[in-house]
């Protein structure tokens, strides 16, 4: 249920957008407060096929001036298999709730979310059963120009039902790449002295784990599909995703986990409707932002809202890996400004300019480099004189990702 937070802060973020618009033009800001607000519970979660601790996010709908969504903490949940069999969730960080035992969905019996606040309030969903299970056939790279006119790298699926039962269909993405350090240097400068008049500076081993690091990123909308106006359930050439050609996620190696979903017709509409919501581009468009109805209702007060769907769907996922040169090779790449950066002491005592220059390297903002990038000097003595420095980014990947590898990563 990923889409109902994304479509929560796409139209927070839209509105904001034009209200600052609107500022820009105007000679008095004015503070935006929110009217006539609903505190609505927010559900998310997906119970799948996979056996695994299954999981239930829960959080409160915000105001447009707060930061974000509240966690909605200390509730009872409970997922109810054919009226008999229970199995509970504990909470594992404020608002995630993940079932005790491990369990997975199974064909042909009914499962029901049950759900308690800690203000006595009780929420039940519709019985759904499990869809059936298709896998992927097949997650693939190709080389595209987008609708803008960009070009990179579009990642497409194919899939087939034979039996035709299918029809509907979710997909998510996980998405990592390595980074390499365009501007390795193998040691830092730090201060090694504070004396009366001067500081002395000397080098130290850069960690050698800031050279290569690694990122990742979820996706953030929601793509839907089914076949039920084609001849027979196949989807061939889906684009899940594109990674421009100049975008630091294909500058190295990249890999996508590509999640489909198989999910019911009524789940169908209902991520329909978010995704209709959330690739809205105008405030004053035909579709307009409103409370959206899923299969989720309170027990305690039929007025009371509750925002999410309890969706149980059968999971196919494959992984591939791909190296920029075996597709964009002659495309322009990602390039990190890297800009030299020469302090100079000017008319400072020389104290003054060492302390300005100790704050410099201990901001950890920026990173050693003892001359041009086309001619390095030796590494200076401790007690030599230093050069040049650049942005953090362009000496330590750790900036920009992590420096242990994920644990399915292939070379």
């Amino acid at each position: 249920m990923v889409g109902v937070f994304k479509f929560i802060n796409s139209v927070r973020i839209l509105i904001v957008i034009l209200i600052c618009s609107t500022l820009n033009s105007c000679i008095d800001p004015f503070e935006i407060e929110t009217e006539n607000f609903e505190n609505i519970l927010v559900i998310n979660t997906t119970i799948t096929n996979e056996m695994k601790n299954q999981e239930v996010l829960l959080s409160r709908t915000f105001r447009f001036e707060d930061d974000g969504p509240l966690s909605e903490e200390g509730a009872t949940i409970k997922v109810i298999e054919d009226g008999s069999v229970e199995y509970l969730f504990e909470e594992s960080a404020p608002g995630t709730y993940r079932s005790v035992q491990e369990f997975a969905a199974s064909s042909g019996r009914e499962y029901e979310l049950s759900i308690q606040t800690t203000d006595g309030r009780s929420y039940v969903s519709d019985k759904v059963t499990l869809p059936q299970e298709t896998s992927i056939e097949r997650v693939y790279p190709q080389r595209i120009t987008n609708d803008s006119g960009v070009e990179g790298l579009g990642i497409f699926v194919d899939t087939f039902d034979p039996t035709g039962n299918s029809q509907y269909y979710r997909y998510e993405f996980e998405e990592s790449y390595r980074i390499v350090t365009p501007l390795w240097y193998p040691f830092d400068i730090v201060v090694t002295a504070e004396l009366e008049n001067r500081f002395e500076f000397g080098l130290v081993d850069r960690p050698v784990d800031q050279q290569v690091c690694y990122a990742s990123n979820a996706s953030n909308n929601i793509k839907i599909t089914n076949t039920t106006v084609l001849e027979e359930d196949r989807i061939t050439g889906l684009e899940v995703n594109f990674i421009p050609a100049e975008d630091i996620r294909i500058d190295n190696r990249y890999s996508i986990l590509v999640r489909q979903y198989v999910q019911s017709r009524e789940a169908n509409g209902f991520y329909e409707i978010l995704s209709n919501f959330s690739e809205s581009e105008s405030l004053f468009s035909q579709i307009q932002p409103g409370f959206i109805a899923g299969n989720i209702v309170s027990q305690s007060n039929q007025d009371d809202k509750v925002l999410g769907y309890f969706d149980v769907s059968s999971v196919s996922e494959q992984r591939i890996f791909v190296n920029r040169d075996d597709v964009l090779v002659d495309l322009p790449r990602f390039v990190l400004e890297c800009d030299l950066i020469e302090p100079k002491q000017d008319r400072d005592l020389l104290i003054t300019f060492h302390e300005r220059l100790g704050a410099f390297i201990d901001s950890n903002m920026f990173r050693y480099l003892p001359g041009s990038p086309l001619e390095p000097d030796e590494p200076i003595e401790p007690s030599g004189s230093f050069r040049f420095f650049i942005p953090r980014a362009c000496g330590d990947c750790t900036a920009l990702g992590v420096s242990t590898a994920p644990d399915f990563w292939v070379d």
